[in-house]
């Protein structure tokens, strides 16, 4: 089976994607300075024209829905399609922004999602593993 092809906001074109429907993978929040936090709910769901599965991004602060990673409909189902959309998203912010952790400042939970907080942090270590300690012997 071959790697699938993943798409994201950050290198590739927006095809002029808009939801049909989607459901909660996770929720979090991003702190913008004193008193400034966004939420955020990562939503997943075929775009209008069913062509992609995409990882789509909702926030409280009226941008819309906008999509951050989209793979071809059918490439993954399930826990696998979830987990993985969310890796690509992690990797694309990682090598596009440098980000040295997920892009968002705090994981909160909710009903009904996905995946937990657990699942998340699994997740981000696969795309930013913690060092390993040295031990230098003189």
């Amino acid at each position: 089976m071959t790697t699938p092809r993943f798409f994201n906001c950050y290198q590739d074109q927006d095809p002029g994607l808009s939801p049909k429907s989607t459901r909660v993978v996770f929720k979090a929040m991003i702190y913008h300075g004193m008193g400034h936090q966004e939420n955020q709910w990562i939503r997943i769901g075929a775009d209008d024209t069913k062509q992609w599965d995409v990882l789509w991004l909702r926030t409280d602060w009226d941008e819309g829905t906008v999509p951050l990673i989209w793979v071809a409909k059918g490439s993954l189902r399930g826990r696998a399609l979830w987990t993985s959309l969310v890796q690509a998203w992690f990797a694309a912010a990682k090598t596009a922004e440098d980000a040295t952790e997920p892009p968002f400042s705090e994981f909160t939970p909710a009903d009904n999602t996905l995946l937990d907080e657990e699942d998340i942090q699994a997740i981000a270590q696969q795309v930013w593993p913690e060092e390993q300690d040295e031990d230098f012997e003189d």
